[in-house]
This record gives structure tokens, sequence and C-alpha cells, in this order.
């Protein structure tokens, strides 16, 4: 099923690229798995529970949670604080950049979401879920030449991760270098697709070169 994290960003993408085929391909932005922590009640179950643990600052997981839950309930305002909070106190729990990103992005505050992955990249440079998320940034921004280094650095560290190399095979295709573009596609998808889906990235990259030409004529 795809999360929510992966149907916004791909939102943007179908209109940056003008079809809806590009969804076929993308993998989207994506979330880390989380940290395994010693699993305790979200909610206490009596009273001298409660009062033992008053004292005792939320962890990252529980704010983690609580952004969780404002966000479904769609209180983003005060998810967003929540997330702030977080990335403050717990500045080394990347799946707390990842969501404030994905927030942003959902608001169209596409600028900001790459200043707090930037952010978050300072503190773990070799993380590649940062990484990719930044790449989808770019690819928003139409910055291609950005989306392909964050794309090649994630797939570097993950080698064998399809969803990486997919993502730097879109970038590079919206920058007009399809045989690359098309050569990637053949490692991660099967031989019956490549050709269309590569068919559908080039006629993204023309769409997007159209303007720019019509202009400059």
């Amino acid at each position: 099923m795809m999360t929510r994290q992966h149907f916004t960003l791909l939102h943007w993408l179908f209109a940056l690229a003008g079809t809806a085929g590009l969804g076929m391909l993308l993998a989207g932005c994506s979330q880390p798995e989380q940290p395994k922590y010693n699993q305790t009640p979200r909610f206490g179950n009596s009273q001298a529970e409660s009062e033992t643990k008053d004292d005792q600052p939320p962890s990252a997981p529980t704010l983690y949670s609580m952004a969780d839950i404002l966000a479904a309930q769609g209180k983003d305002r005060e998810c967003e604080f929540v997330l702030r909070r977080c990335v403050q106190e717990y500045p080394q729990f990347s799946p707390a950049y990842n969501k404030l990103a994905e927030l942003q992005m959902r608001q169209g505050r596409v600028h900001e979401a790459v200043d707090v992955l930037a952010k978050a990249l300072q503190l773990r440079s070799q993380d590649p879920v940062l990484l990719n998320n930044l790449g989808m940034c770019y690819l928003v921004r139409k910055e291609y030449p950005k989306a392909v280094a964050s794309f090649t650095d994630a797939a570097g560290l993950v080698p064998e991760s399809a969803k990486y190399r997919a993502n730097l095979a879109t970038s590079l295709a919206l920058l007009g270098r399809q045989e690359e573009a098309t050569a990637l596609l053949q490692q991660v998808l099967p031989e019956d697709q490549v050709q269309h889906n590569a068919e559908i990235l080039r006629k993204a990259y023309e769409k997007a070169a159209r303007p720019a030409a019509s202009v400059q004529s």
C-alpha cells in the first residue's frame, strides 16, 4: 500500500511531468525503519505508572508517535510543533526530519523541506533515506543536476535498492540523458516495462523542455 509520504510527493511529480504514467516508475519519498527501542505502552495503565513518569521528558519515538496522531487528525500546526521539538531535542533521530519535510512538501513549502533535509544531512551525511528524499525535493524544484547528485549518493550507499536507482533514472531522463536512464531502468524493471517507462520519461522531458525552447525562439 502506498504511504501518505509516497502519495504526497508523487502528486507533485505528476504535476511536474504532466503525466500520471510517471507514477509507475517513481518509488517516491521514503521513510527509514525506526530504530528498535524497548517497547512500552503508549499510554500508562495505572495512575501510579503515570505519576512515576511525569518527570520524564518524552522520548524521540514518543514525540514521533504524537506527531503521527496529530497528522492523522489533520492538525498540521500542532504536528509541526511536535516534530520541531523532536529534531531540536533529538537531532540524531532522522525519521522526524523526514516527516517534517513531508509535511512541508504537502503544504507546498518545498524550499523549507530542502532546508530541513539538508540540516539533517549535516548530522547524518551517510543516511541514504535522507539523501533520497532530498533528491525528490530537487525533482519537484526541477533542479535535476542536484537530484542526480542526491540519488547517486543514495544508490551508492545502498546499491541493492531498486528505488534509489529508479529515482536516479528519472532525474537523468529529465535532464535529457535518455540512454543512461534507460540503462538504469533495465537494472530495476522487467524487460517488458523498460521501454514503456523510458518513453514516459522521454515525453516528460520533452514537455518540460518545450516552454524553454519557445521562449528562446
